[in-house]
C-alpha cells in the first residue's frame, strides 16, 4: 500500500506570462526554456493522428523516458500542454497529450454517449495501440476525472495520477436549462450557433479570465481558444461533457477509497472554476496515501501558469516510487 506525507504547500513561480504563450502553423515546436536544474534545452513536440474504435485520435509527443500522458479539460485540447509544461517535463520524461474525443483534431462518436467512463476506455485502447503500459496519467480539471476513471476501470494498468485542478465530486451548480438545451435540437443548435458569435467569443473572454485568475489571459491563448474552441463540433462535445459529468461522479465519487496507487493533487487556492474545498481537498482525505500540492498564488489553468508545480509533482511520485521500492 502507498504511503506518503500530507499536505505541501509552495508558492510556484509564474513560468510564463502573457507574452510568452504563441502558437504556429505546423505544430512542430522547437522551444528554448530552462530546464528544471536551469540548464538551457531544446525539445520539440510531434503530431500523430491513429484510428481507434473507428475514430481519429489526435495527440502529440516529445522526449523519452518513463511514459506520463497528459488529458485536458473542457474545454481545451493539446494546446494547454505544448508550450510550457510539455517541454519542461520532455527533458527527463517520453510526454504524449492527447486531445478527448470531440476536441482539437479527435472525432466524438456519433452513435454512443461520450461519458468520462467511455473515454477512459478509448484512453486504454490507444494507449495500448502505442505500446504505453503503466504510464502516469497527468490530467487537468475535467480530465482529472477521467484520470479517476481510468484508475478505477483499469487499477493494474496505470502507474500514478497526478491531477491538476480536479473536478472530482458532482457540481451543485449544473441546472437544468443546460441538461434541455442538450435534448432539445432547436435549443442545441441555436447554443451552437451563439457559440460562434461575438456573444460567444465574450462569455469565452469572459470565463478564460476566471480561469487564469489571478493571472492575466495570455493574449493568444484568447486568440487560439476562440479560433478552435467555439467550432460547432468543438462547442457540441464541451456542452455534452459538461452535461453528464455529474451523473457518472456520483457514481464513482463512492468509490475513490479503492485507489491505492501513487496521487498528488495540485490545486490553485485562488481557483474560480472548480472548488478546491469541494474536490482538491476532499479529494486528499479520501484516498489514502494521496499528497496535496497548494499553490497560493494560482487558479485553475495550473498547465499554462504553473508548469513548474507539476514537475514538483512527478518528483513526489519518483520519490514515493524509489521509496516503495527500498520497502
Amino acid at each position: 500500500m502507498f504511503t506518503a506525507p500530507t499536505t505541501v504547500a509552495i508558492r510556484s513561480q509564474r513560468f510564463m506570462n502573457s507574452n510568452s504563450f504563441r502558437t504556429t502553423e505546423t505544430r512542430d515546436l522547437a522551444a528554448e526554456i530552462d530546464g528544471p536544474s536551469g540548464v538551457e534545452i531544446w525539445t520539440a513536440a510531434e503530431q500523430h493522428l491513429v484510428t481507434v474504435e473507428s475514430l481519429r485520435v489526435h495527440y502529440i509527443e516529445s522526449g523519452t523516458g518513463r511514459a506520463v500522458v497528459m488529458i485536458h479539460g473542457n474545454a481545451g485540447g493539446v494546446e494547454d500542454f505544448e508550450l510550457g509544461v510539455m517541454q519542461l517535463l520532455s527533458r527527463e520524461y517520453r510526454v504524449i497529450a492527447i486531445d478527448r474525443p470531440g476536441h482539437g483534431s479527435s472525432d466524438r462518436p456519433a452513435e454512443k454517449s461520450a461519458t468520462v467512463e467511455y473515454q477512459a476506455q478509448l484512453l486504454h485502447r490507444t494507449l495500448s495501440h502505442l505500446g504505453v503500459a503503466q504510464p502516469v496519467l497527468i490530467e487537468h480539471s475535467w480530465g482529472a476525472a477521467l484520470a479517476l476513471a481510468y484508475a478505477l476501470k483499469y487499477p493494474d494498468e496505470v502507474s500514478a495520477l497526478v491531477l491538476l485542478a480536479p473536478a472530482a465530486y458532482p457540481d451543485a451548480g449544473v441546472n437544468g436549462l443546460l441538461r434541455m438545451t442538450i435534448r432539445t435540437p432547436v435549443l442545441r443548435d441555436l447554443s451552437l450557433l451563439l457559440g460562434r458569435s461575438t456573444f460567444g467569443r465574450r462569455r469565452l473572454k469572459r470565463d478564460l479570465a476566471r480561469a487564469f485568475y489571478p493571472q492575466m489571459v495570455p493574449e493568444n491563448y484568447f486568440k487560439m481558444a476562440s479560433s478552435s474552441w467555439l467550432g460547432r463540433k468543438q462547442f457540441k462535445a464541451y456542452l455534452e461533457d459538461e452535461w453528464s459529468l455529474n451523473d457518472s461522479l456520483k457514481k464513482m465519487s463512492k468509490r475513490y477509497i479503492e485507489i491505492s496507487i501513487p496521487v498528488v493533487i495540485v490545486t490553485g487556492a485562488e481557483d474560480k472554476i472548480v472548488s478546491p474545498k469541494e474536490n482538491a481537498y476532499r479529494l486528499r482525505t479520501t484516498i489514502r496515501g494521496s499528497q496535496l500540492i497548494e499553490l497560493k498564488n494560482a487558479g485553475h489553468e495550473i498547465p499554462q501558469t504553473h508548469p513548474d508545480s507539476v514537475y514538483a509533482a512527478l518528483a513526489l511520485i519518483s520519490s514515493a516510487s524509489d521509496s516503495s521500492c527500498q520497502n
